[in-house]
């Protein structure tokens, strides 16, 4: 009797979607093809063992992944109570990126040079990089405080959003160092992860330079537009 193997091995039924790299699902493609193997040459006692120690493997990396996200969730929480430790405390700020929330009193911007202050022009774009805002600063100091009152060069509210704030040295020879000066109201938590909220200004914690023991210098009267 005449045995035909080049028949024997019957062709798997095509998956219907993406493979996951799951523990359950490597199983299933090790049993397929320990079922549809050719009885005459059977699969390889040291192949199959490779197999199952892959089989291991895939579930201990199953298993430290979610340790890893767990740990991070851990990590998150544990800086999110940190961050509640600012709530109520003066702090500075740098001055570069930042969204403008609910209506609110917006921080003053503290500004200091190495060298007086000359020309200077502290200039506010939305996240296009469109000019919205230029505001003079005070000459001939090398620290000052400018107040903005959250409104475009037509006296237009700005809304809400990210924007940005640059600040055009002029003929200031010295290196000028901008940053928000304030009271940390709430700590907003959301998808985006958490940011201080000072008045109607957020703030990503990482922006903090100082925190409290920073006292206020004086105001530069905002020109009228």
């Amino acid at each position: 009797m005449k045995i035909d193997a080049t028949s024997t091995t019957a062709p798997l039924a095509p998956t219907t979607g993406a493979l996951t790299g799951s523990k359950d699902e490597f199983l299933k493609l090790f049993m397929a093809q320990l079922q549809h193997q050719d009885p005459l040459k059977p699969k390889d006692g040291s192949d199959m063992v490779a197999q199952l120690a892959q089989f291991s493997s895939v579930e201990q990396a199953q298993q430290t992944n979610q340790h890893l996200i767990d740990l991070a969730a851990a990590q998150a929480a544990t800086s999110s109570a940190n961050l509640a430790s600012l709530v109520g405390r003066d702090c500075n700020a740098a001055a570069a990126d930042f969204q403008l929330d609910k209506a609110g009193t917006l921080p003053p911007l503290q500004l200091t040079s190495t060298s007086p202050l000359n020309g200077a022009t502290a200039v506010i774009t939305d996240d296009n990089g469109k000019e919205l805002r230029r505001i003079a600063i005070a000459n001939s100091t090398t620290a000052t405080q400018l107040s903005w009152d959250g409104k475009d060069s037509n006296g237009a509210q700005l809304a809400p959003g990210s924007y940005h704030l640059a600040i055009e040295p002029g003929k200031t020879t010295g290196t000028i160092t901008s940053q928000w000066h304030g009271r940390v109201d709430a700590v907003e938590l959301s998808s985006i992860g958490a940011q201080l909220r000072m008045g109607g200004m957020l703030l990503t914690p990482g922006s903090v330079r100082t925190i409290g023991g920073t006292a206020a210098l004086t105001p530069t009267p905002t020109p009228t537009p």
